[in-house]
């Protein structure tokens, strides 16, 4: 019989991480290689101890800022969203048809179903029960503009720059 590889620790708390049940991880070089903190990319962290990690702002910014750039080379998620606060992507097209949201306090990726918008601002809770208390705070801060802005996920394709996408010319 083949033994199972160890589980891989939390670098925040030296205790084993479950890969099987919810942890964080911010996957890719997404920080300069003299960070300190790039120690900590592709690194299982225990949910409670990420919550409380002072660093955390600062890394998950990085990490959202990472997936800004990338987005903006693939043709199939538009950026509706970009601020201090939170990086909203969208996929329209089907089968996907989803938005992706990143709170830069966090770093995780959030995907409600566009056709369920609508139901997902109304109660979050309910559409994202797997939801950390930490992304659940940080959406409680953003909710109320996410609401107003993007009522209906109509809101959130019409945000769509269709000129995002194109290459851009060099300035002189």
């Amino acid at each position: 019989m083949t033994a199972l590889p160890p589980q891989p620790n939390c670098l925040l708390c030296d205790r084993a991480v479950n890969l099987l049940q919810s942890h964080f991880l911010a996957t890719g070089d997404f920080l300069p290689t003299d960070d300190p903190l790039t120690a900590f990319c592709d690194a299982p962290l225990h949910w409670p101890c990420y919550a409380k990690w002072k660093e955390r702002p600062r890394f998950a910014a990085h990490f959202v800022d990472a997936w800004v750039k990338a987005n903006r080379k693939n043709p199939f998620w538009w950026c509706v969203h970009n601020d201090e606060q939170i990086y909203i992507a969208i996929n329209p097209q089907k089968p996907i048809e989803e938005a992706s949201i990143r709170l830069r306090a966090v770093g995780s990726d959030i995907r409600v179903p566009l056709p369920r918008w609508v139901d997902w601002l109304a109660n979050v809770q309910k559409l994202t029960p797997e939801l950390q208390d930490l992304e659940r705070d940080e959406l409680k801060r953003v909710l109320p503009a996410l609401r107003e802005r993007f009522p209906d996920d109509h809101a959130l394709v019409d945000a769509i720059d269709p000129d995002e996408k194109k290459p851009r010319g060099k300035k002189k």
